[in-house]
């Protein structure tokens, strides 16, 4: 019986996924017609677009995306886990999609989705959790460091000021790594957190028993577990230069989609509205920071003197590629899972059992 309820529970969540898929799809389709018509509107119709280079914006686009995918892939081999490198960079690709396209929980509707997918595919929970957590955070931690050095180098902030900062980014990250896997720390980390999770809607009565009850222990056994998630100096080369090479693609893309208008910007100009349009997205006020980071973008580049047909034109097929197209083939790998991916049937709190 326990197991038919759990097979009519998969059905109502693949129902409520298809819905989701049909509003994500039919917000991405409403945004089309503006970004096509803003362009024409513009004063240059896509006839004066040089698409070969459009094309290699969006190779580059969908490469920062794959080499954030490697590195997701890499922190898993850490523990032990080697899946496929499609199913991890399908897991990658729509964890984007939902990031970029739900408005304000998007950022954790993703982490939740990709822990999920992981775990239905055999992953432990304290590796798919932390693998998930530690990506995001290197990605983050690489950009801002990139950032400040890229700042310094233009000289909007001076130069000795941008490697210092940079600098004083990467001990941040060295002591925060030290502490946070510290046995006794995030033992203690993890008590709290769970503490807190008993306080989650939707749990079924026995697993919000078992988070009440069983928290020390479970603390105990995931930090454990976590404290073996220690990659080697060869791996922490290889994951920040994963980074830094993802990075690099997406300033690329926007490098060769103003190359595809025929725009002529200094490459600083393009540095700061490229960390500009990152931080609205980092943001999440709205979907995929939507209209705060083309204005941002169009803006500095309206403010370097870049006429504004051509600027309009780049900013809004730089957006069409890395946030719609992106989107787009997320949402189209989520609603093939929706019937293909593996079933996680539900279990009592399975990480707070005893072993």
């Amino acid at each position: 019986m326990s197991a038919w309820r759990g097979v009519v529970r998969a059905r109502w969540r693949q129902a409520a996924h298809w819905v989701i898929v049909v509003a994500a799809v039919a917000y991405l389709a409403w945004k089309v017609p503006g970004f096509v018509g803003d362009i024409t509107h513009s004063g240059r119709t896509l006839e004066n677009v040089r698409w070969h280079w459009v094309a290699v914006a969006a190779v580059c686009s969908l490469g920062a995306l794959g080499l954030y995918g490697e590195m997701h892939r890499q922190l898993l081999l850490v523990g032990g886990a080697r899946l496929t490198v499609r199913t991890v960079q399908g897991i990658n690709i729509v964890e984007n999609a939902v990031s970029s396209t739900i408005p304000v929980v998007g950022g954790a509707g993703a982490l939740v989705y990709a822990i999920d997918q992981l775990r239905r595919r055999g992953v432990d929970a304290a590796l798919a959790s932390w693998s998930v957590l530690v990506a995001g955070l290197i990605d983050t931690l690489t950009l801002v460091a990139l950032g400040a050095l890229v700042l310094g180098w233009s000289g909007r902030i001076g130069f000795g000021a941008g490697v210092g900062f940079a600098l004083l980014v990467v001990a941040f990250a060295v002591a925060g790594w030290a502490l946070l896997t510290h046995p006794a720390v995030l033992r203690r980390g993890l008590h709290e957190v769970l503490a807190l999770g008993s306080l989650l809607p939707g749990l079924c009565p026995p697993c919000r028993d078992a988070w009440r009850t069983r928290t020390e222990q479970a603390a105990r056994r995931l930090s454990t577990r976590i404290a073996l998630l220690r990659p080697h100096a060869p791996r922490w080369v290889l994951l920040i230069l994963l980074a830094v090479g993802s990075w690099l693609l997406d300033y690329l893309a926007l490098t060769a989609t103003v190359a595809g208008v025929g725009a002529s910007v200094p490459w600083p100009v393009l540095a700061v509205g490229f960390l500009i349009v990152q931080g609205s997205i980092a943001l999440q006020i709205f979907p995929g920071g939507a209209g705060l980071a083309e204005t941002g973008l169009l803006g500095v580049m309206l403010a370097a003197g870049v006429p504004a047909a051509p600027a309009a034109v780049s900013v809004l097929t730089y957006r069409a590629i890395t946030w719609l197209g992106l989107s787009a083939l997320g949402w189209g790998i989520y609603a093939t899972w929706i019937h293909t991916s593996p079933i996680h049937l539900h279990r009592h709190a399975p990480e707070l059992s005893h072993a």
